[in-house]
């Protein structure tokens, strides 16, 4: 029930700032999670991208303002957040097949796409296995990409597709030499965390991408270093394939904020996650993925 609360929440936000500059780091506090994490799960959850949502519920309201004929394009344009009367035409055609100045016609036929509501299905609850763990500030070796604000495109059907730049920066990890050093040259890769991405963001939103292993602080000069601050961790492991149309990390990230930090009486700390991609056929059903969650202890309120 928390949950699907702040859900609610989320879209209650959303439909009240549809004319405003959205705060990413306001809709993800809600979920208490950091943006990147918000963007994974509000797109598993409902399947469409935030972006793609708020544009197409910007676009119905802005059809229906103006088939009212108490709007003018400029206006309507300018209220919903388009630079330019021609942009807010060409994403208006695009979605109700006609243009604005038509929609204004007394019978013209629109399309409306309603905001979201949430249903409550009661299932048997699956247990869910995590350890906890403290450590240091923990030293890893590999490449490092700043991406901005970022969120998947689940509109398209496979997770390498949907993860967009993020994916082939991997993609350019793994088959154009980092990984090869990591593994062949230095032998860096070994527990705990054998080969990690590490996903953090800051106070605006914007993501960087870490990938690598941990460091042994050896001579590295074709990689870069990167840190991760000191925390209390709750490491949790999911099964699946990485040649699937779904990535298996997005289902469980969304169980960990929807069911396991509710009730566990931790929250998330700081804005950071470790995915550890360990030994193994990365294309089995039954390969083994790590999900690192930094937390603390909730204080109880008086």
């Amino acid at each position: 029930m928390d949950f699907l609360n702040r859900m609610i929440k989320v879209i209650d936000y959303l439909e009240s700032h549809l004319t405003d500059r959205l705060d990413l780091q306001d809709l993800s506090n809600i979920i208490c999670c950091n943006p990147y994490q918000f963007g994974r799960i509000f797109s598993y959850v409902t399947g469409i991208p935030l972006a793609e949502y708020v544009r197409k519920r910007r676009l119905s309201l802005a059809a229906a303002e103006l088939a009212q004929g108490t709007s003018k394009v400029l206006d309507t344009a300018y209220k919903y957040g388009y630079s330019s009367p021609e942009a807010f035409a060409r994403a208006f055609k695009e979605m109700h097949g006609i243009s604005p100045r038509e929609a204004a016609v007394f019978g013209a036929e629109l399309k409306m796409y309603p905001r979201f509501a949430f249903q409550i299905t009661i299932k048997g609850v699956e247990s869910m296995e995590y350890k906890i763990v403290e450590r240091d500030v923990i030293r890893g070796v590999g490449v490092t990409r700043k991406f901005g604000r970022f969120e998947p495109n689940r509109q398209l059907d496979d997770w390498k597709d949907q993860m967009g730049e993020v994916w082939l920066f991997w993609e350019e990890f793994l088959n154009e030499g980092a990984n090869l050093i990591l593994r062949d040259k230095y032998k860096l890769y070994r527990e705990p965390f054998w080969q990690m991405g590490v996903s953090s963001t800051d106070s605006e939103g914007n993501l960087t991408v870490s990938i690598g292993a941990e460091d042994s602080g050896g001579n590295y000069p074709e990689l870069t270093r990167f840190e991760i601050p000191a925390s209390t961790w709750a490491v949790f492991s999911t099964q699946g394939s990485l040649n699937g149309g779904s990535h298996p990390v997005d289902a469980l990230l969304t169980k960990i904020f929807s069911e396991w930090l509710p009730s566990s009486g931790y929250e998330q700390s700081m804005n950071y996650q470790i995915e550890v991609y360990g030994p193994g056929d990365t294309g089995r059903d039954d390969y083994q993925i790590e999900l690192w969650i930094p937390v603390r202890l909730k204080q109880r309120r008086l």
